[in-house]
């Protein structure tokens, strides 16, 4: 079995070396010349926990990278991972990439292959456009393509481990083509699921990551409604949890990244308004709604000229990722620049390049470097690195006078924080109040 790839982002270089370490030959397609170079250098682009090590052992052995491919390559199954993006000042999926990593297998496929898809895509896209272009490029009737969509469920921080383990859904417009994709599969993971149809296994995915959303922003508008009446939302909530098995709320804080910050519009672009598109919508607005909250706290409490300290920039803090795709944190950064705001920045895992390509500010790679002399820390993820932070020492760094802590996420260990009349210390639970 040849396997080629298309496109080295995140879900087709960890896909990648998994699959190559099962003994399968990937030959994968990638334009990025600096994603090329990190490769020759035997690093990822970015971080992912047992990544490097793989790609140290596999690298032109049994994973390859190339430009174009070719009919030498022998290849049996094309794997297409490029990203849907959301066009721009648009919630409506974008397919570029989709259409161009379909172009780019034009000269060597001719039908015999099976495609998995492992793209993010509206219900229906297979099947109405991806089928219909594979047919007329091979001239061949739609029904003898073969192709099965499959979508990627992992996390980022635990992908190697989870591609390995986490049960593999199949949907496939014949049985050959399931066939097939079952047969890949079996060699990575224990568990495969072949469902009905290829509409099924596109709706799963958005199912998965739009439930999460939508848990999400439960917690958060209980949490406001909470403070409302004056109340800590995040002690409620975690009272309300607390020893009762049918109670899970979700607490609350930012929800985002590569897939949730976008799936719940994938998911409502093909839904009649009768189907409860209105409710997945306005549940995603809803968690978008709180970058412009904690703005505006900002604005209320600091002003332009203030020293002020962002750290946690990633997407997530648990596990570790250098992620910034769909950060509520790069937003909130951004929003803060065009008001004239230039805070100094700081992430525990995310690149310093990543960094200053998005967003305006002082950038420091140490965490007392980037406090110095700061009226304000405000903490935007829940890197566990936080909760080991000593507030004495911190506080040698910031200045003398009062200071306020935003720790969003509740990640520091706050216990001795009453032992400091100068500290104001305000997180998810409670920032609402001031507004």
């Amino acid at each position: 079995m040849k396997l080629g790839v298309i496109g080295l982002g995140y879900v087709g270089l960890t896909f990648s070396v998994v699959a190559a370490s099962k003994g399968i030959e990937v030959i994968a397609l990638e334009k990025s010349e600096e994603i090329k170079n990190k490769l020759k250098n035997k690093q990822g682009h970015f971080f992912e926990p047992g990544l490097d090590d793989l790609i140290n052992v596999l690298y032109n052995k049994k994973l390859f990278v190339k430009n174009n491919f070719s009919i030498s390559d022998n290849i049996n199954i094309f794997f297409i991972t490029v990203g849907t993006p959301l066009l721009p000042n648009s919630n409506t999926p974008n397919y570029d990439y989709l259409k161009s990593a379909l172009n780019s297998i034009a000269e060597v496929y001719d039908g015999s292959q099976l495609i998995i898809l492992r793209s993010t895509i509206a219900v229906g896209t297979t099947r109405n456009i991806v089928i219909p272009f594979l047919s007329k490029l091979i001239n061949k009737p739609e029904d003898e393509v073969l192709l099965a969509f499959c979508p990627e469920r992992t996390i980022e921080g635990r992908a190697i481990q989870e591609l390995q383990e986490l049960p593999q859904i199949i949907g496939a417009n014949n049985k050959e083509a399931l066939f097939l994709a079952e047969n890949l599969f079996r060699q990575i993971t224990n568990t495969v699921i072949k469902i009905e149809s290829l509409e099924a296994a596109e709706l799963i995915k958005l199912f998965n990551n739009t439930y999460r959303d939508i848990h999400f922003a439960v917690g958060n508008v209980f949490n406001e409604i909470a403070q409302g009446y004056g109340i800590d939302g995040v002690n409620l909530i975690k009272t309300a949890n607390l020893g009762y098995s049918r109670s899970n709320i979700a607490l609350p804080g930012f929800v985002g990244g590569p897939c949730l910050e976008k799936d719940a519009y994938i998911l409502t672009e093909n839904m009649s308004e009768s189907t409860g598109k209105q409710f997945v919508l306005n549940s995603r607005k809803y968690n978008e709604s709180l970058e412009d909250k904690l703005v505006n706290w900002v604005v209320k409490n600091f002003n332009i000229n203030d020293k002020i300290c962002i750290s946690g920039l990633a997407f997530k803090g648990v596990p570790d990722t250098s992620d910034l795709r769909g950060s509520s944190s790069i937003s909130i950064v951004n929003k803060l620049n065009k008001l004239g705001y230039l805070p100094n920045l700081h992430d525990y895992i995310a690149y310093e390049k990543d960094i200053v390509d998005q967003i305006k500010g002082n950038y420091f790679s140490k965490f007392d470097d980037a406090v110095e002399n700061c009226k304000a820390l405000i903490i935007l993820n829940n890197n566990i690195r936080y909760s080991k932070l000593d507030l004495r020492v911190l506080l040698t760094h910031m200045r003398k006078e009062e200071i306020f802590i935003l720790d969003f996420w509740s990640a520091m260990n706050n216990s001795s924080l009453n032992l400091y009349n100068n500290i104001i210390y305000k997180n998810a639970g409670n920032i609402l109040i001031d507004l």
